[in-house]
């Protein structure tokens, strides 16, 4: 009975410890939202977890619906790799019916380049020197370009590129601001497009003050670009029309190649079950998944989103039916999605909702999923990708998914302390007037807090 007796002694002593150490910690993280002064005016909302157990370390304003941003990514292409698999691959095939008609049948690849589709058409060439029409078949996602609550102004935006059935090169084309003989800026495009640029760029000043703008529902094919620049540079300008940078490029290939297409209509034709595979372009969806979480591409990160839901309803890819496979996954895992909402799957719409509470039960829940380990590596680490700059002396110990939208910032995903556990953690701060770097140096902070447990 006395050794029972010490032993609850000793319990009820550690349980003593361990609620004074929380309290110490929570006091911390209470200070460090004070002294940021963001809760004040701003809202700021922490949720964070034991991974083990589902202890609750921290919580403030954690059931508050929020922008979640691009951490929405590390939920969205959780579910979408469930539905794909790991050994998925971004098909564009190329065929040939009994008519001598030629069908590219498209991926929606966002790895795909202008030299794979070169290297392509060469094998098409082997199979013959001339066809009569060329059809795509482009029913793999739907046409929306742009998700709902994507802002307008964001058209200029190289990070918020159109997505589309006919992916390619990024979906961007670089514009480059080069010293001319005179001292004057020259504008050039690469690789040449046919795309009108209107500028008045100087050189040689001591800060970089461009303003870009294009005006699409006049001429989407103007882009106007003033201010000046310290230095030559090169920035990147997202696609006004995909399919027009597609058709130009195969263009110039086929006239390259001296591949005659008869009818150069380029009609949208579903490729026909009895037509013959000449080639195919095979790119793995790891390397665009690791471009969604470490460097937060949103081309990447939506076309995959979109792809599970065309693979699980055996039909046009779209924002709906991918939502489907979202929920369908996370209520399988018990998770309670009635009070969230997505509109797309990268975090670019305005009216994605979330809590904090929820994005670290559903870390808890993913991280005992037999291929945690595998997703996890694919999260950013200090050094890397988004987080290139940040948390450098956490490496090895931090896998998180950070998100930005004006006024917005967010991180999520996993710390391992050093006491050994592993936390989840999610924090939303939104209508905020500081600085970006601001914000992100108080998150980083509260990231060290937790580590130092």
């Amino acid at each position: 009975m006395k050794k029972l007796f010490k032993i609850l002694t000793v319990f009820i002593i550690l349980a003593v410890q361990a609620s004074a150490c929380f309290a110490v910690e929570t006091g911390k993280i209470d200070k460090l939202i004070k002294k940021s002064g963001l809760n004040d005016m701003s809202i700021v909302a922490v949720s964070i977890k034991n991974t083990e157990n589902n202890n609750v370390v921290y919580e403030l304003n954690s059931k508050r619906l929020l922008h979640p941003a691009s951490t929405i990514k590390l939920f969205t292409q959780y579910s979408a790799l469930e539905t794909l698999g790991y050994d998925y691959f971004f098909k564009t095939g190329f065929y040939k019916d009994s008519q001598n008609n030629l069908y590219i049948k498209l991926g929606a690849d966002p790895l795909l380049t202008t030299s794979q589709l070169k290297e392509a058409m060469q094998k098409v060439k082997a199979e013959g020197a001339s066809f009569n029409n060329l059809y795509f078949d482009d029913s793999i996602i739907d046409k929306k370009e742009f998700s709902p609550g994507w802002m307008w102004d964001d058209n200029v935006n190289p990070y918020t590129p159109k997505v589309s059935a006919y992916n390619l090169d990024k979906n961007v084309i670089s514009v480059s601001i080069e010293k001319n003989s005179e001292g004057k800026a020259n504008i050039s495009l690469k690789p040449a497009y046919p795309m009108s640029v209107i500028s008045d760029v100087k050189i040689g000043v001591n800060k970089d003050m461009l303003e870009v703008n294009s005006y699409y529902w006049n001429n989407p094919e103007v882009v106007e670009i003033f201010g000046a620049v310290t230095n030559p540079k090169t920035i990147n300008l997202p696609l006004s029309s995909m399919r027009r940078y597609f058709i130009y490029n195969l263009d110039k290939i086929t006239d390259d190649l001296r591949l005659e297409i008869k009818s150069t209509s380029y009609s949208s034709k579903l490729v026909p079950q009895n037509a013959q595979l000449i080639t195919e372009i095979n790119n793995p969806i790891l390397p665009a998944l690791k471009e969604a979480l470490e460097k937060s591409s949103n081309l990447s990160a939506e076309t995959i989103y979109k792809l599970a839901g065309a693979v699980k309803s055996s039909s046009t890819g779209s924002d709906l039916n991918a939502f489907e496979v979202f929920n369908e996954f996370y209520k399988g895992i018990g998770m309670d999605i009635k009070n969230i909402k997505l509109s797309d799957g990268c975090g670019v719409s305005r009216y994605d909702l979330i809590y904090a509470d929820w994005m670290t039960e559903a870390l808890n829940k993913l991280y005992k999923m037999k291929n945690f380990e595998k997703f996890k590596e694919l999260l950013a680490q200090p050094g890397e990708g988004t987080l290139s700059k940040r948390l450098f002396d956490l490496r090895g110990d931090t896998w998180l998914k950070t998100g930005s939208l004006n006024n917005i910032s967010t991180l999520t995903g996993y710390v391992k302390s050093q006491d050994g556990h592993l936390y989840s953690v999610a924090i939303l701060t939104e209508n905020y007037t500081k600085d970006n770097s601001e914000v992100k140096a108080f998150e980083d902070e509260l990231i060290k807090l937790i580590y130092n447990r």
